[in-house]
């Protein structure tokens, strides 16, 4: 018997993601130290605001583009927003 691979690759896990809610919150972070709403800091991001309350939901799946250009328009450097939440980021004498 075949299985639908198309599914398979579109099937998400039903855990919550720490990579999403860690981007999610590093967003929000940025928001609040720019003291604006999600739509305004949405439109200072130049991506459409559906797109932004859409990455903030639970069903949130950025692009790597689309993190690519947030971290460009915030000013970081993009693995710092995929840093799952409550993690520090790793020292190269930590390897």
């Amino acid at each position: 018997m075949k299985t639908n691979a198309s599914s398979a690759k579109t099937s998400r896990p039903q855990r919550k993601s720490s990579l999403l809610h860690g981007f999610q919150a590093q967003l929000e972070a940025f928001r609040a130290q720019a003291g604006l709403s999600r739509r305004a800091f949405a439109d200072r991001l130049g991506i459409p605001r559906s797109s932004y309350f859409h990455l903030m939901s639970e069903a949130g799946n950025p692009s790597l583009d689309t993190v690519e250009l947030i971290a460009e328009r915030v000013g970081v450097e993009p693995a710092s927003l995929l840093r799952a939440s409550g993690t520090k980021p790793r020292s190269s004498k930590e390897s």
